[in-house]
C-alpha cells in the first residue's frame, strides 16, 4: 500500500513537471510570435517556435491595412529544403493572391509531409497565434498549398475544418475519404506528370459524391514542376474566395 501511493506521488509529480515544462513551451510561442513586427503591406522572415519549443521559420505578408480585419492565408510549400517556402511565397503565393490584401503566413515544412504531427501542431498554432496578435476576421481563413503543400491542404480541410473556411489545394492527389464541410477550390494541370490529371479528377468526383463542395479547375497547358507558372490560375481564385467570403 506504502509502495503504491510512492508510485502515484511520483507520477503526479512527473506529471505536473511535465505540464509546467508544457505551458512555458506554449507562453514561448506566443512570445515569439507577438514580436512579429507588424508593417503594412510588407513582407519579413521571421523565426517562430512551435508549442513544444521547437524553432522554425517563415515569411509573412501583411496587408495594406493593419487596422480593420483582414483575411488570413497559411500557404503551404511544395517538397523542398529549408528556404523553399520563401521561393513558393515570392513566385506563387504573392502574386497569385495580391488583390485579395490579406495576412499571409508561408511557414517551412523542415522537409516532411505536412501530415506529420510536427506540422500539424504547428499550422495549428499559427492560427491561434494569428486570430490572437493579428487584426484576422475569423470566418475568413483560408489554407492553400502546392503539390505537397497541396495534398497538406485536402488534409487540413477534411481533418481541421475549424481552422478554416476554405482550401485551395494546387497539383495535388488526395483521396478524399469523407465530406469536406468546407468549400474547395482544387487546380491542376492537365499535363502534371507526378499527379495524373484523371486521377486528381477521380479524387474529387468521389469527394463531390460524398457531400464536398469542390470546384475542380484543369489547366490544359500546365504541368507539375512549374510551380510559378501556376500563379496566373491562383488569381482566379481570389473571386471565388470574395464570393464565399461575402467580401465585395
Amino acid at each position: 500500500m506504502k509502495s503504491a501511493s510512492i508510485i502515484l506521488l511520483f507520477l503526479i509529480g512527473v506529471s505536473g513537471i511535465y505540464d509546467a515544462q508544457s505551458q512555458e513551451s506554449q507562453n514561448k510561442a506566443a512570445k515569439a510570435f507577438s514580436r512579429i513586427k507588424l508593417k503594412a503591406n510588407k513582407v519579413s522572415d521571421v523565426t517562430l517556435m512551435n508549442d513544444y519549443g521547437k524553432r522554425y521559420k517563415a515569411r509573412v505578408r501583411f496587408p495594406d491595412d493593419i487596422k480593420n480585419k483582414k483575411p488570413l492565408i497559411v500557404a503551404l510549400h511544395y517538397a523542398g529544403n529549408y528556404g523553399t517556402y520563401k521561393e513558393f511565397h515570392d513566385c506563387l503565393v504573392a502574386p497569385g493572391l495580391k488583390e485579395l490584401n490579406a495576412y499571409v503566413i508561408c511557414p517551412e515544412g523542415e522537409e516532411q509531409l505536412w501530415t506529420t504531427e510536427n506540422n500539424i501542431e504547428k499550422i495549428r498554432s499559427l492560427v491561434h497565434m494569428a486570430i490572437k496578435y493579428w487584426n484576422i476576421d475569423k470566418t475568413q481563413i483560408a489554407i492553400m498549398g502546392y503539390s505537397n503543400g497541396g495534398n497538406g491542404s485536402w488534409f487540413f480541410a477534411e481533418h481541421y475544418p475549424e481552422l478554416f473556411s476554405a482550401a485551395i489545394p494546387m497539383a495535388s492527389s488526395y483521396p478524399v475519404k469523407t465530406k469536406i464541410s468546407i468549400p474547395v477550390y482544387a487546380i491542376h494541370g492537365a499535363k502534371d506528370e507526378l499527379f495524373l490529371a484523371s486521377k486528381t479528377e477521380n479524387y474529387i468526383n468521389s469527394g463531390i459524391e460524398k457531400g464536398s463542395n469542390i470546384t475542380f479547375i484543369k489547366n490544359e497547358r500546365l504541368s507539375h514542376f512549374e510551380a510559378c507558372a501556376y500563379s496566373e490560375e491562383l488569381k482566379k481564385s481570389t473571386k471565388w474566395l470574395q464570393n464565399i467570403w461575402n467580401i465585395k
